[in-house]
C-alpha cells in the first residue's frame, strides 16, 4: 500500500506536495524578476513559520521553514521605509514598469505552468468515457427532477443552454452545475424538430451545485467473461455492448445494470447485445440467491483512449486554458452576485480530498488537477485585492496615472484593510468547507 492509499493522510500529503510546488513556483517568479532588476532579496523561503535550516549566499538567505505549504520571498523595501531609501537594491527605487514585472511574474509562472501541464497531459494516453465528449443526448430523466417537470424526454438532444450552443456533455454539465436555483432556457432537438424547455435548476449536493436530472446514455460493455460462468455458457463475449435487459433499455450504465441482475428473481434473463453492429438476444440464468445474483462477467462503461501529438497537445492546452479561465471568471461573477453559494469554493478540506483522489487515480490525473489549481492560483493572485499581487499592481497603476507614489502610511492602511478582508474570507471558506464535508 502506497502513502497516497492511506485515507486522510494520503490526502494531506498529496495536497502539501501540490500546493508546495505551485506556491514555490509562484515565488520563484518574483525571485527571478527581482534578481534580474537588481533588487535585494533578503529571504527565499520554502515553507512558512519557524526556520528549520538556512544558508546565506550574497544578500539572500535561502531557508527551509516548518510549515511546508508553499513559501515566500522577502524583498528589501517591500515593508515600509526599511533599509536605505537610496539603496539601488531597494524595491521602491525601481521604476514602475520594473516593479510591475516583479509583481506579475509570480502569477505569470503559475499560468505558464498550467499551460505546460495541460499540454503534457494531452500527450499521454488516457481513458475517457465516451459519453463525456459525445453530443448531449439525454439517456435518462430522473422522475423526481426539474428535467422531468419540464417534460424533458429520453432521446432529446440538447442544442443550446440560455442561447449558447453546446457540443458535448462536458460543456452541458459545466453550465448546469454553475447555475443553481436559476430558471434556464434549453433548446432540444426532438424527433427532428426544436423544442424549448424552461426548467428551474435546483441546488444539490455538498457544493450546492446546479442539478437538472437529465443524464447521458451510459451503456455497458462486457470486459471479461469468466470461463464456465452462466454468461460464458450462454455465448456472451468480450466486447458485447448490452443495450437492453428484460426489455428495458440500459441507459444508466453500471448503476442500472448490476442491481437488475443482483435483485432478479426470474430463472433466466433476456439480454439484448450489440456485437460488431449485429443485434443478438441471449437468455442467461444468473447464479446465486436473490440480492447477490451474478452472471460471471466484468463490465465497464464504454470509453475511448485519448492521446495527442505534441502540436495538437499544445493547441488543446491553449483551448483548456481559455475554457477554464472563462469558467473561473464566470464562477467569480456568480459568487459576487450571490448566484452561487460559498459552498462552491474549495477550501483546504476539499483541496486535500481532490488532491488525494487524483493521486490515487494516477500521475496524469494528479498533473491535471495541478494544472487546474495552478491556473486558478494565477488568476486569484491577479485580482485587485490588497495584499495580493493584483492589489499591489492596481496601486502601482493608480500611482502611474497620478505620476506620484502614494504615501507609505496610506499603503499600509490599504494593506491592513486588505489583510483583514482576506483573512475573513479565508475563515468563512474554511468553516464552510469543514461543515459541508461533515454533512
Amino acid at each position: 500500500m502506497g502513502l497516497f492509499d492511506i485515507p486522510y493522510m494520503g490526502n494531506i500529503v498529496a495536497m502539501i506536495i501540490m500546493l508546495g510546488v505551485l506556491i514555490v513556483i509562484h515565488e520563484l517568479g518574483h525571485f527571478a524578476a527581482a534578481k534580474w532588476f537588481g533588487v535585494t532579496v533578503k529571504t527565499f523561503s520554502v515553507g512558512f513559520g519557524k526556520k528549520l535550516f538556512g544558508i546565506t549566499r550574497g544578500d539572500t538567505e535561502y531557508r527551509l521553514s516548518l510549515i511546508p505549504l508553499g513559501g515566500y520571498v522577502a524583498l528589501l523595501g517591500e515593508e515600509g521605509e526599511e533599509g536605505d531609501p537610496d539603496d539601488p537594491g531597494n524595491f521602491n527605487n525601481k521604476s514602475r514598469w520594473q516593479r510591475f514585472v516583479i509583481l506579475i511574474m509570480g502569477a505569470t509562472l503559475n499560468l505558464v505552468l498550467a499551460y505546460a501541464l495541460f499540454s503534457v497531459v494531452n500527450m499521454f494516453q488516457r481513458a475517457e468515457p465516451l459519453w463525456r465528449s459525445s453530443a448531449p443526448v439525454v439517456g435518462y430523466v430522473d422522475p423526481s427532477s426539474p428535467a422531468f417537470v419540464a417534460d424533458m424526454k429520453s432521446g432529446d438532444q440538447i442544442v443550446s443552454f440560455n442561447g449558447e450552443r453546446l457540443k458535448t456533455w462536458d460543456e452541458f454539465q459545466l453550465k448546469v452545475v454553475t447555475n443553481p436555483d436559476q430558471e434556464v432556457q434549453l433548446v432540444v432537438e426532438r424527433d427532428g424538430r426544436l423544442v424549448t424547455l424552461e426548467p428551474r435548476l435546483i441546488a444539490k449536493g455538498r457544493d450546492d451545485a446546479g442539478f437538472l436530472g437529465a443524464l447521458p446514455l451510459e451503456q455497458v460493455r462486457i470486459a471479461q467473461v469468466n470461463p464456465g460462468s452462466p454468461a460464458d455458457e450462454a455465448g456472451l463475449q468480450v466486447g458485447d455492448l448490452v443495450t437492453m435487459l428484460e426489455g428495458k433499455s440500459i441507459v444508466r450504465g453500471l448503476d442500472q445494470f448490476i442491481p437488475m441482475i443482483q435483485k432478479s428473481e426470474k430463472p433466466a434473463l433476456e439480454f439484448t447485445v450489440n456485437r460488431n453492429g449485429t443485434e443478438l438476444t441471449l437468455a442467461i440464468a444468473p447464479e446465486g440467491s436473490t440480492g447477490s445474483r451474478s452472471i460471471g462477467v466484468r463490465v465497464e462503461v464504454p470509453y475511448r483512449y485519448v492521446k495527442l501529438g505534441a502540436g495538437a497537445a499544445f493547441i488543446q492546452g491553449a483551448d483548456d486554458m481559455k475554457r477554464f479561465t472563462a469558467l473561473t471568471f464566470d464562477v467569480l461573477g456568480k459568487l459576487l452576485t450571490g448566484r452561487l453559494s460559498l459552498k462552491s469554493i474549495s477550501g483546504p478540506v476539499d483541496i486535500a480530498r481532490i488532491s488525494g483522489e487524483a493521486a490515487r487515480a494516477g500521475f496524469i490525473s494528479y498533473l491535471y488537477i495541478m494544472a487546474l489549481i495552478s491556473l486558478q492560483l494565477g488568476i486569484f493572485n491577479l485580482l485587485p485585492i490588497p495584499m495580493l499581487d493584483g492589489g499591489l499592481i492596481t496601486i502601482l497603476g493608480f500611482e502611474a496615472i497620478r505620476r506620484k507614489d502614494l504615501s507609505t502610511q496610506l499603503k499600509e492602511r490599504i494593506t491592513t484593510v486588505g489583510f483583514v478582508l482576506l483573512v475573513t474570507l479565508m475563515v468563512v471558506v474554511i468553516i464552510s468547507d469543514i461543515l459541508k464535508n461533515l454533512g
